[in-house]
């Protein structure tokens, strides 16, 4: 009987594909045969857990690629999780990230191949990318890896890659960093050098990848120099040949409209969309380059410290003109405020909102819908007639699933008392979802910590509103461990 290693390359491939990382390094120790064929998928899928302080997880790599520039060609996932603090908790503010020291790297980890190829590279920012390899800088060294990597499908990172250097700042005293200020770090520029620098710099051009997620930063301020905070950040991944989907934020252009580096994008390929902080002007002309986009988040920001175009001022008549661009494609449609009172003003006002969503009854292709309860209810005029404000006219005629949340936010909405929003949601329900939204199979109440109904402990007189409706519902309750820059619906 012929031995394992013996068995036809095909039959070994398929048997490997179903063992774990740590069974597929056994296996690769057992003959040359056998390692031959484990250590492509033990590249395949990068999956770390890693700390500003002790980036030599990423070091390692770093060394083995450039060791074996072979190695780099089987990689086709990167996933850097936070992996501080230790019980993974996200970070709440600026102030809680401890400050990192890490170990220098020396030339037996490697420096000496990583400054040659840097500074042969002939990039203006080589200078800068040297001294912060020298450092143990994780963000310099996570884009060196990167930069290596020609068959790269997805990018997946947390928050201590893009926020390399947090600011120190207290509340009600120091303002933030105002976007003019701010600078991009490496993963920034390798992009946009991959992109839009023609010239011969070895960075990978990242023909293949198709996925991409990085955080918004955390609130109220974005920190110094947050990675792809630049708006030419984001345009060079959208240029990306075969960009599939995009999770992330930026910064607004000085102006708007703005012009593409080196023309406009065909978004042929992008089906989802989630972008936070970006200006309703600035995504449109981000939709209008798309073909097939099927599922959109847009994370509505007011940081007048930080960004001027995002003002107190949100044009609910504006938003649903700019998705007429993609009302032919557009399955999920997920809306979010986020609204941090700037350093506790006690001048800061309600916001502004202009216009209404019942345009969205139009969008007859939308199957998923979320949206808090202060944007769906419309007149804003200050009339709060019942008869007048009804939470199905701001919903798509055809949907299947609708996530209303009732968060925080609201109490920087006008007339968003609760009292007031759920006999509306009772009212639709049981009297003209069956006409209005005839194919509506599930109803979702996502309450965020602070919502009134956890934070009081009324969630009996949520349920009541279901009750006697033949309608699948769910009261989902923000998890300590979720992170807003997911697509959680």
């Amino acid at each position: 009987m012929a031995s394992f290693p013996d068995c036809p390359t095909e039959l070994i491939d398929s048997i490997l594909q179903r063992l774990s990382f740590r069974d597929l390094l056994a296996v690769g120790v057992v003959s040359k045969r056998l390692h031959k064929c484990a250590t492509p998928l033990c590249y395949s899928q990068i999956d770390l857990s890693i700390r500003r302080d002790n980036p030599h997880s990423i070091i390692y790599l770093c060394r083995s690629i450039f060791n074996k520039p072979e190695l780099a060609a089987h990689i086709d996932s990167v996933r850097l999780r936070d992996g501080e603090p230790a019980d993974g908790r996200r970070y709440c503010n600026i102030s809680a990230i401890p400050k990192a020291s890490p170990p220098r790297p020396t030339n037996k980890d490697g420096m000496s191949k990583f400054v040659t190829f840097v500074s042969h590279s002939g990039l203006a920012y080589a200078d800068i990318w040297t001294e912060k390899l020298r450092i143990g800088d994780l963000n310099a060294f996570v884009a060196l890896f990167l930069s290596r990597l020609p068959n790269l499908k997805s990018f997946r990172v947390g928050n201590l890659v893009v926020l390399p250097d947090p600011e120190k700042k207290e509340l009600s005293k120091d303002p933030p960093t105002a976007a003019r200020d701010m600078e991009n770090q490496f993963l920034g520029k390798i992009f946009q050098s991959a992109i839009f620098d023609p010239s011969n710099h070895g960075i990978s051009r990242f023909q293949y990848l198709e996925h991409i997620s990085f955080p918004w930063s955390m609130t109220p301020w974005p920190g110094k120099n947050p990675d792809f905070c630049k708006p030419e950040d984001m345009m060079a991944l959208l240029s990306l040949p075969s960009v599939c989907s995009i999770s992330g934020w930026c910064l607004n252009p000085e102006s708007l409209p703005f012009s593409w580096p080196v023309g406009p994008p065909e978004l042929a390929h992008l089906t989802s969309l989630s972008l936070t902080h970006i200006h309703v002007d600035f995504l449109a002309q981000i939709l209008e380059r798309t073909r097939a986009l099927k599922e959109l988040r847009w994370v509505w920001k007011h940081t007048p410290d930080v960004d001027p175009l995002n003002t107190d001022t949100m044009n609910l008549d504006r938003f649903v003109e700019v998705l007429l661009a993609v009302q032919d494609t557009l399955e999920d449609l997920n809306i979010s405020v986020d609204i941090i009172c700037p350093w506790f003003n006690p001048e800061f006002q309600n916001l502004e909102i202009r216009g209404c969503l019942s345009g969205l009854r139009n969008m007859v292709n939308i199957k998923r819908f979320k949206a808090p309860f202060g944007l769906l209810l419309p007149d804003w005029d200050g009339q709060r007639d019942s008869t007048t404000r009804r939470l199905e006219d701001s919903i798509p005629p055809n949907v299947e699933v609708v996530t209303i949340s009732d968060d925080d936010t609201n109490d920087y909405l006008p007339f968003t008392d609760r009292e007031d929003e759920w006999p509306k949601l009772r009212s639709w329900l049981s009297e003209t979802a069956w006409k209005t939204t005839p194919h509506l199979k599930e109803v979702r109440l996502f309450l965020q910590k602070s919502s009134d109904a956890v934070h009081f402990n009324r969630l009996d007189e949520l349920e009541a509103i279901f009750k006697g409706i033949d309608l699948p519902h769910k009261l989902i309750h923000e998890s300590e461990t979720s992170h807003r820059w997911d697509w959680d619906m």
